[in-house]
């Protein structure tokens, strides 16, 4: 049974200049001083910008980028409600700004090529003959999703999924899911063409082989030159205006 909560108390409004960020700074607040906890209700939309002094669009896309990062989610029936937070919750502020500012698409990725370089580097070491003959599997059946992005992009972090695990750090895993998971806020917002599918594709097949040979610098070297890659078609498309479905 939740508990829905109609005043939050905020004793001084926020000012408009800082808008959203501020409002979910607010919020992000609440939670972390367990004044709004798992199951709490926020007050409607409407509510919830008086009390603060901002208007309803910023209610609004402060809610969308907590959706994002997994503080709060939407119910069945109306209403924004606080979720069970995990360890996932840890890079709440990251995922928040990098989902309002686009212009940060090069530092994430250049996050993603770090991070993706060394579990690479650590997966070519670790990966077990069964990891890698799963992993094998997983590429041969990408080639039938590159007519449908949806289904590619499920196969493409079931790829990076069995690497991340490979590498033997959960945390390095926990981190590859966060970014990769903004990585696609990013790209939804752009067409996903075919021949942008079949370079991930090639990535892949390099950065498979070189986990095949058990190659730690040739591994670290492929994914970094895949993050490179995705980075460029993200910024040809979101230049373009492509939207994706």
């Amino acid at each position: 049974m939740s508990n829905k909560v109609t005043d939050l108390g905020f004793e001084v409004p926020v000012k408009r200049e800082l808008v959203a960020e501020m409002v979910a700074r607010r919020i992000l607040d609440m939670v972390s001083s367990k004044a709004l906890k798992p199951g709490d209700q926020l007050p409607p939309e409407r509510d919830l910008a008086k009390q603060l002094n901002v208007s309803r669009p910023s209610v609004r896309e402060a809610i969308r980028g907590l959706s994002i990062l997994g503080v709060v989610q939407s119910r069945q029936g109306g209403g924004a409600f606080i979720s069970e937070l995990d360890g996932d919750a840890l890079l709440g502020p990251i995922r928040f700004f990098l989902s309002l500012d686009t212009t940060n698409i090069r530092e994430l990725y250049d996050a993603r090529s770090l991070i993706e370089g060394d579990v690479a580097r650590r997966a070519a070491i670790n990966m077990t003959d069964e990891e890698l003959a799963n992993l094998g599997e997983i590429l041969r059946l990408q080639v039938d999703t590159l007519e449908d992005a949806r289904a590619f992009r499920l196969s493409d972090f079931k790829f990076h999924e069995a690497i991340w695990i490979g590498s033997g750090n959960n945390f390095l895993k926990r981190i590859g899911e966060s970014l990769n998971s903004l990585g696609l806020e990013f790209r939804r917002r752009a067409s996903e063409r075919p021949d942008v599918l079949r370079q991930s594709l090639l990535d892949h097949r390099v950065l498979y082989e070189a986990l095949l040979s058990r190659n730690p610098v040739t591994a670290a070297a492929a994914a970094e030159k895949h993050m490179q890659n995705v980075y460029n078609s993200t910024i040809d498309q979101t230049t373009a205006g492509g939207e994706s479905e």
